[in-house]
């Protein structure tokens, strides 16, 4: 299985404002490691909600809307197709981006505005690491990772460490605002018919 998965990180609004800004509640869930549906306060001050690639959530107009009065990263990758961004908002403005379409060119790299301060230290690695692969004729996307590791040298959260590694118990989960007012599948209805109705009812974020 391959790894499809976006977050944003919140620095400067509590857990509470960024949900409700998101318009999601939190459900009572929770999970030890962070996927899609759950959220994580870092004892550094990040407030991470997971979600989907290319989710609604990380649309530039919402994260802008979010950024104002605090600072966002968002992240999302997706290596069946090799593409990977990160990017960061500041009061409404993006202060920088970095995006990789491994599908266009292996080391392609978009990177614009004031990147962050390990940037030249993640892509001298990733480069080496790139150069010794094609020696070796090796199909290998080393400059998939980078933005991912941008992302992570902000905010150090990735989406691969359990919440223990940061030191914390639990993911929290969550639920979209209007997705907890679906009323309930009437149980005497037929199983089929049960299943299409929660199918056709499922929210956006919830595509398994």
């Amino acid at each position: 299985m391959g790894t499809s998965i976006g977050w944003l990180a919140v620095n400067g609004k509590s857990a509470d404002v960024v949900l409700a800004e998101l318009e999601l509640v939190r459900n009572g869930q929770v999970a030890m490691h962070p996927r899609r549906g759950f959220s994580l306060a870092l004892p550094s001050g990040w407030f991470v909600v997971v979600s989907r690639f290319a989710t609604p959530l990380i649309a530039e107009d919402a994260v802008r809307r979010l950024s104002r009065g605090c600072t966002v990263v968002t992240c999302e990758y997706d290596d069946h197709v090799m593409v990977s961004s990160a990017a960061c908002y500041m009061n409404g403005l993006r202060n920088w981006r970095a995006e990789h379409d491994g599908g266009e060119d292996t080391r392609q790299l978009a990177a614009i505005g004031s990147l962050p301060p390990a940037f030249d230290a993640i892509y001298a690695r990733i480069e080496s690491m790139q150069d010794a692969a094609d020696a070796e004729d090796d199909d290998i996307d080393h400059y998939y990772s980078i933005p991912i590791e941008l992302a992570q040298s902000v905010t150090t959260f990735h989406a691969g460490l359990p919440a223990s590694a940061y030191g914390v118990g639990t993911c929290d989960g969550w639920s979209l605002v209007e997705a907890t007012a679906t009323p309930p599948v009437d149980p005497d209805l037929p199983r089929k018919a049960r299943a299409a109705v929660e199918k056709a009812t499922r929210p956006w974020w919830k595509i398994w």
